[in-house]
């Protein structure tokens, strides 16, 4: 069969590309890029001339109308993803996409035609296991009731008649992601910085069980079919339990209550109608981390015949290609790193260096724009500290607040005029020779910090870092000394410049040695 595929450059169509292929079809993907496409399926191990290419987009009525020309059957997985633009954008597209695709293709006579929807579709659920009756989701954000919203049209299409088919997967793990985000993009970013275990819990799916499970629906769906492909559910303690096993590494935990879960999605979907900016942590997304529940996939399989992977192997492959992509930190990937003795991990050709986390190349800019506001210095002190010691005591000295953006640290001296114990939690620059590097800014306010006063009055103190709690001493930077770290230590904040043109002082800088 002549198969058109949406999406074909993507995670789930690049390997439902190599799935279509392994079964005898003839894919022919629409895709912007061509080029790009051809790249990632030689990721895949595919020979791209294998592959017909339409430059195209989903948006262009025009375009999809020729692509679908000659074609037997469809599979739609392609979708507006993340914080594009206005509000309503994500909306008109996905639903004008699944209108161009679907409608036309069943205008046309292709059959089957199948379309990849969510289970967030049905998240909140309504009972302890998600069918294909289970009501549909009121989503929150644009992403979100977009994918409803084209639910809703293409359900419309199969009450008619036409013969349509709905896929419902759950989380898709795997190796050779194009583009980050999703599960992987979740799992890198609480292995290299620490697992927040709220209520609820993932549905684990293969990418290349999924893959497996399309190109087998356009031989199989006659019409009407809505089969949830959940795939195997894990509570978030036991996913982290697998990733430790697997990598034979800790990882970083931290209970988190679901309200505050929730609540922190809110705050970010809030900050994002001020000024947006893409971070994959929604009131949606939110959600469904603490309230999702396994989908009832047995009848999927049954259809199908199917057998899922195991989810060790799903995650183990997973893992792997972060490690070997520069997504997750050797350190973090232990016995699963490109270094680590075993099956070497294969290496993705378009990932030339390891890229900055999740959090730091999504939040950096914005966090940097905020604390380097006048105002912030006002809001920043009052709010920051009290916040930055309770998540230090709650995480057992392993999480700080800022550390996502930058090396954080939690600095215990003795007051100068008290002589109490005081703690400060500060960004800093660890050092090759084992020493950190603290500057006191202040938050970009005239007055020098009460802990720069502490440390001339009294050098000794004590550090806790990563976990770690170390007795140091301070030293405070000679002219010199300033002019040779000063560049280092931009490149770690570089609202520091904003604070001395601010501040109109000289900021202390001090050497923290361990004793």
């Amino acid at each position: 069969m002549r198969v058109f595929l949406t999406g074909g450059s993507g995670f789930v169509g690049s390997h439902t590309v190599v799935a279509l292929l392994a079964a005898g079809h003839e894919p022919r993907a629409l895709v912007r890029d061509p080029e790009r496409a051809a790249r990632t399926l030689a990721t895949l191990g595919v020979d791209p001339s294998r592959v017909e290419f339409i430059r195209g987009d989903m948006l262009d009525a025009e375009a999809v109308s020729r692509a679908l020309d000659g074609c037997d059957a469809a599979i739609h997985a392609a979708a507006a993803i993340g914080v594009t633009g206005p509000a309503g954008d994500l909306v008109s597209a996905n639903v004008t996409g699944t209108r161009n695709v679907v409608g036309e293709a069943v205008a046309r006579g292709l059959s089957p035609v199948v379309h990849v929807s969510s289970v967030a579709v049905f998240v909140p659920p309504d009972g302890p296991r998600i069918t294909p009756e289970s009501p549909l989701a009121s989503p929150h954000t644009d992403y979100g009731r977009s994918k409803v919203a084209a639910e809703r049209y293409v359900r419309e299409v199969q009450s008619g008649g036409a013969p349509v088919a709905i896929v419902y997967p759950g989380g898709v793990c795997g190796p050779h992601q194009p583009h980050l985000d999703a599960l992987p993009e979740g799992l890198a970013g609480a292995l290299n910085l620490a697992w927040p275990l709220p209520p609820g819990g993932v549905g684990v799916i293969d990418v290349r069980d999924l893959a497996e499970a399309l190109a087998r629906a356009v031989t199989t769906a006659r019409g009407g079919e809505r089969w949830p492909l959940g795939g195997t559910f894990l509570t978030w303690p036991e996913i982290a339990d697998l990733c430790d096993t697997l990598t034979g590494v800790p990882c970083r935990r931290m209970r988190v209550p679901g309200a505050v879960m929730v609540g922190l999605g809110r705050v970010l979907d809030a900050a994002k109608r001020v000024r947006p900016f893409e971070y994959p942590l929604t009131r949606d997304a939110a959600q469904m981390m603490v309230s999702l529940v396994p989908t009832d996939d047995t009848p999927t399989l049954a259809a199908l015949d199917l057998t899922l992977r195991p989810v060790e192997s799903t995650v183990a492959d997973g893992l792997r290609w972060l490690a070997a992509s520069g997504h997750l930190k050797a350190r973090h990937a232990g016995r699963l790193g490109p270094d680590a003795p075993g099956p070497a991990a294969e290496p993705l050709p378009t990932q030339e260096k390891p890229m900055p986390t999740l959090v730091q190349r999504t939040l950096g800019p914005l966090f940097r724009y905020i604390s380097g506001a006048p105002w912030f210095a006002k809001v920043g002190p009052r709010v920051v500290p009290p916040l930055d010691r309770a998540l230090h005591r709650i995480s057992g000295g392993r999480i700080l607040l800022g550390q996502a953006l930058v090396p954080s640290l939690l600095l215990t001296t003795t007051g100068a005029k008290t002589g109490r114990r005081r703690q400060v939690p500060l960004a800093c620059r660890p050092e090759e020779d084992g020493t950190w590097l603290v500057v006191g800014s202040n938050f970009g306010r005239e007055k020098h910090p009460a802990w720069t006063a502490n440390l001339l009055k009294n050098p000794d103190a004590e550090v806790s870092f990563r976990g770690r709690t170390t007795p140091v001493a301070a030293h405070l930077l000679t002219d010199a000394e300033r002019a040779e770290a000063w560049p280092r230590l931009i490149q770690v904040w570089p609202v520091y410049d904003r604070y001395v043109e601010r501040a109109h002082r000289e900021l202390r800088i001090f050497r923290l040695t361990p004793r």
